[in-house]
């Protein structure tokens, strides 16, 4: 998860949302899985893995940009958020 330390209420929200939004993901209910990811981002700015699960989830190319564009700014050597960039760009 991210590399902020949450307070253990905190951690146990962001673990249920993670579970929320895999569950939501497994059955095919991407708007769902969306809305528990981006909860998990407002609460955990710093969450690479959630960054790029929503990056994951989202079909537009200008909000994959910025997901993409925020985990490399938290971690700019990122392949996975390179290449995600670079072929979001290209769907523009």
């Amino acid at each position: 998860m991210g590399e902020q330390h949450q307070d253990p209420q905190q951690e146990i929200i962001l673990a249920t949302f993670w579970q929320k939004a895999q569950q939501a993901e497994a059955q095919g209910k991407d708007k769902e899985a969306r809305a528990w990811l981006e909860g998990i981002v407002e609460l955990d700015d710093a969450n690479i893995d959630a960054w790029l699960a929503l990056a994951r989830l989202i079909s537009d190319a200008q909000e994959r940009m910025v997901c993409y564009s925020h985990v490399l700014e938290l971690s700019p050597g990122h392949e996975e958020a390179k290449t995600g960039l670079r072929q979001a760009r290209r769907g523009l």
